[in-house]
C-alpha cells in the first residue's frame, strides 16, 4: 500500500454546505470531504462517451474501475493544519467543567474517570467537547486550529430582464481563503499512484458556486505529521473516529451500533457502550450525474470514541485503517489508542489544550500612532477629486470620532478615583446622571450645553462669563450633590472633548457618559442596598 500526502491551500473562499437543502440557514463544513478529491480525479481520469472511439478506451475504463469501484483507493478528508501537523476533531470523550474554558488546564477523559458519582465532580458539571479542530503536536499539549468563515448574500441573475431574478436570493457561508489543509490518499496498487498524483496536483475547484468566485484551491504533494495508533492499556482499546463512519447491518441498512468486527477488532472483543461517546449525522448527498439526491447517509460523526474491552483477545497489533462503508469517499478512518486519550488515575487528560497566542491579534502600533495614521488617510481621501472617496473620508472620520468618544467614556467610567467620588453609602446618585443625559439630548451646541450645565457662556464680545445661578450643576439642590470635586471631573471631561476637536459631537459624548455612569451607579447602589 502506498500513502500519498497532499496540502490543499484555499486560493478563494470555498462553500461546502453541511446540507443539500437550498432553503433555510446553511453552514459550511470546516473540512473538505474526501469525495471532493475523488471527484477531481474522476473528472480527469474517468472516460466519457466521447472517448469510446479512442483506441485506449478499454484501458482507461479498466483503470477507472480499479480507482473508483474496486475499493483499492481511499481519498481521505482534508483537515486544517498547524505547524506541519494535520489537526483532528476534538474527541467527544474529552470533558471540561462548565463555566470554565477548555484552555484552563482541566480536561477529563470520560471513560477513565474512576467515579462519575463523586460529589466534587458533580459540582463541576462536566461539559462535553464537541466543536473545533486541534493539532496534537505532542503527548501533553494541543492547540486549536481556527477555521475562519465568511458570509455573503447572492442573487440569481435573470438574463432576459438583465437584473436580479425575483425570489432567488441565497446566503452563503464559506471557508475563508488562505487556509491550509492536509489530506491523504491510500492506494493499494502502486501502479495507480502516479496517475492519481498527477490528476490531483495543481489548481482545482471544489464545493459549490465553482463557476463564480468560489472554490479555487491549489493542491501540492506535502509530507506532514499525524497521530499514529498506540498500544492498548488495561485491556481496553479506544477507537477514535478520525473520519465520519458509516456502518450497514446485515440487512444493508445504516446502523449506529456497529459490531466489534466492523471496528476492525476480533469478535471476542466487547464494546463498552456506557463508556463510549458517540455523535451522529445524517444528510442526503446530491448526485450531479443523475441530478437527484442519493440515499441518506446516516453515520457516526468525527471525534466519536468507542471504548472496547479486549481482555479476551490475544496480542493486538492495531494500526490506523479504514472501516465501514464508503471508504473511497473518505469515510471510515479510525485511530486506535491515540495517546491524547490517556489520563492519570483521576481521569485528568495527559494532553491539555494550550491557550492561544494572541500576539498576532495585538495591535502593532500605539493608540496615538493609529489615530494619526487614520487622520492622514482621511485627509488623502478628502483631497481626492472622486466623489466616492470624499464620501468614504466622511464615513471614516465619523467612525474615528465615535471610537475616540467611546474610549474616553470607558476610561472615565473605569477610573476608580473618579468612580469613588460618586459612590457614597446610602446615597442615590444615578438619577443625577439621568438629568444630565436629558439636557445633553436637548442641546447639541457646545456653548449652549456648557451654559445649561455649568453656567458658563460667552458675551457679545466673546468674553467668558460665569453665571452659576443658571447652571444645572452649580445651583439649587443639584449643587449640593455635585460638590466635593464631582463637578470638576465632569467639567474636565467636557473640556477634553473640545481639546479633541469634537465640539460638534459634545451632545453625543455627554449622552454616552451619562448613560454609562447611570448604569454603573445603579449597579453599585443596588449592591449596597442588598447587603
Amino acid at each position: 500500500m502506498k500513502m500519498l500526502k497532499f496540502k490543499c491551500t484555499l486560493l478563494s473562499d470555498v462553500i461546502l454546505n453541511q446540507k443539500a437543502a437550498t432553503e433555510g440557514p446553511n453552514q459550511t463544513l470546516d473540512f473538505i470531504p474526501g469525495s471532493c478529491f475523488l471527484g477531481i480525479v474522476a473528472s480527469e481520469l474517468y472516460p466519457t462517451d466521447k472517448d469510446k472511439a479512442k483506441d485506449d478506451y478499454a484501458q482507461r475504463m479498466s483503470q477507472a474501475m480499479k480507482i473508483f469501484h474496486s475499493g483499492k483507493v481511499r481519498f481521505g478528508d482534508a483537515h486544517p493544519s498547524k505547524d506541519g501537523f494535520r489537526a483532528l476533531k476534538i474527541p467527544a470523550s474529552m470533558f471540561y467543567p462548565k463555566l470554565k474554558k477548555i484552555t484552563d488546564g482541566e480536561i477529563y477523559i470520560h471513560h477513565l474517570i474512576p467515579n462519575l458519582e463523586d460529589d466534587t465532580l458533580k459540582k463541576k458539571q462536566l461539559k462535553q467537547c464537541r466543536n473545533g479542530f486541534y493539532a496534537f503536536t505532542d503527548n501533553k499539549a494541543a492547540e486549536e486550529v481556527k477555521t475562519k468563515t465568511n458570509f455573503a448574500i447572492k442573487s440569481a441573475y435573470d438574463r432576459e430582464k438583465r437584473r436580479s431574478e425575483d425570489n432567488k436570493m441565497y446566503g452563503y457561508e464559506s471557508l475563508q481563503k488562505g487556509l491550509d489543509l492536509f489530506f491523504e490518499v491510500q492506494v493499494d496498487s502502486d501502479e495507480l499512484a502516479t496517475d492519481i498524483k498527477n490528476a490531483l496536483t495543481g489548481k482545482k475547484r471544489v464545493g459549490r458556486s465553482r463557476t463564480a468566485q468560489y472554490g479555487l484551491v491549489e493542491i501540492k504533494p506535502f509530507e506532514y505529521s499525524e497521530i499514529a495508533s498506540g498500544e492498548s492499556q488495561n485491556n481496553v482499546v479506544t477507537v477514535y473516529a478520525d473520519g465520519r463512519l458509516i456502518f450497514l447491518d446485515k440487512y444493508g441498512l445504516p446502523t449506529f451500533r456497529p459490531t466489534e468486527e466492523q471496528l476492525g477488532l476480533p469478535k471476542e472483543a466487547k464494546i463498552l457502550w456506557e463508556k463510549s461517546q458517540i455523535r451522529t449525522f445524517q444528510y442526503a448527498p446530491w448526485n450531479y450525474k443523475r441530478q437527484c439526491f442519493d440515499t441518506d447517509r446516516c453515520g457516526i460523526e468525527k471525534g466519536s470514541v468507542f471504548v472496547v474491552d479486549v481482555s479476551n483477545c490475544g496480542n493486538l497489533d492495531l494500526k490506523s485503517q479504514y472501516v465501514g462503508s464508503y471508504n473511497n469517499e473518505g469515510f471510515g478512518k479510525v485511530i486506535y489508542n491515540p495517546e491524547f486519550l490517556n489520563a492519570d488515575e483521576n481521569g485528568v487528560a495527559s494532553c491539555q489544550v494550550e491557550k492561544q497566542d494572541d500576539t498576532e491579534n495585538k495591535p502593532t502600533e500605539d493608540e496615538e500612532t493609529r489615530v494619526r495614521r487614520i487622520k492622514k488617510e482621511i485627509a488623502d481621501l478628502k483631497n481626492s477629486d472622486v466623489d466616492i472617496c470624499r464620501y468614504l473620508a466622511d464615513c471614516k472620520q465619523d467612525e474615528l470620532e465615535q471610537q475616540i468618544i467611546y474610549k474616553m467614556v470607558n476610561e472615565f467610567v473605569q477610573d476608580e478615583q473618579r468612580g469613588g467620588l460618586f459612590t457614597n453609602k446610602g446615597e442615590k446618585f444615578a438619577s443625577q446622571w439621568g438629568n444630565i443625559r436629558s439636557l445633553s439630548m436637548q442641546y447639541d451646541s457646545f456653548d449652549r450645553l456648557s451654559y445649561e450645565l455649568f453656567g458658563i457662556r460667552k458675551d457679545e464680545k466673546g468674553k467668558v462669563v460665569v453665571d452659576e445661578s443658571n447652571g444645572y450643576l452649580t445651583h439649587g439642590v443639584a449643587k449640593e450633590k455635585w460638590e466635593n470635586k464631582r463637578i470638576d471631573v465632569v467639567k474636565s471631561f467636557f473640556d477634553s472633548i473640545k481639546k479633541q476637536d469634537l465640539e460638534k459631537r459634545i451632545s453625543e459624548a455627554m449622552v454616552n457618559l451619562a448613560a454609562e455612569m447611570a448604569k454603573e451607579m445603579s449597579r453599585k447602589e443596588d449592591k449596597q442596598w442588598n447587603r
